[in-house]
């Protein structure tokens, strides 16, 4: 289960109770997103680069930060899976958003994992794709990876309007300004 999945739980068992969203949930959601674009940010600047391949020293630097959101995106999903099995939410709605986004994260890990494969290819011309597949792949990760953390934040901002603190709602909305300037 997904970040969005946990918090939205806390959302629908927290309604009415006067406790809200856990705001150090937020803070971590937030800044999960952050790495994430920043490293968004990184491809893309690999992509306008092209047809000029990233140098060696480049190229392990990306794929090293891709691994790494791969693992962080696996230890998270299954520390979520492992706290929320068995819970059910009660909205239709609010299940459809997170399938959603869930779908989104697999994607967005598939294409993470294309790009490790694509950025490990020995630099020899004969080896390795082509720099416009290569652009495309990056664009495909970075623009989906920004779509779904918008969607994931305005999900949360939804379904969790009634026990979103002000803080954790200025929080969410100034991730939101980041993304969407």
């Amino acid at each position: 289960m997904s970040a969005l999945q946990s918090l939205t739980y806390n959302v629908v068992s927290s309604l009415g109770d006067g406790t809200g969203i856990p705001e150090a949930e937020l803070h971590d959601l937030i800044a999960r997103h952050e790495r994430l674009a920043h490293l968004c940010d990184q491809l893309e600047a690999c992509a306008d680069k092209l047809p000029v391949w990233p140098n060696e020293m480049e190229a392990g630097r990306l794929r090293e930060a891709l691994e790494a959101y791969v693992e962080r995106a696996a230890e998270h999903e299954d520390l979520l899976v492992t706290q929320t099995f068995g819970r059910s939410l009660q909205s239709p709605l609010a299940e459809a958003l997170i399938h959603h986004v869930d779908l989104r994260h697999i994607d967005d890990l598939i294409h993470a994992q294309d790009l490790i494969a694509a950025l490990g290819t020995t630099p020899t011309a004969n080896a390795r794709i082509s720099a416009e597949t290569f652009g495309y792949m990056l664009r495909c990760f970075f623009a989906a990876s920004r779509q779904a953390m918008v969607l994931e934040e305005l999900a949360i901002l939804m379904l969790g309007h009634e026990s979103l603190t002000p803080d954790g709602k200025s929080l969410l909305i100034n991730g939101l300004c980041r993304r969407v300037a």
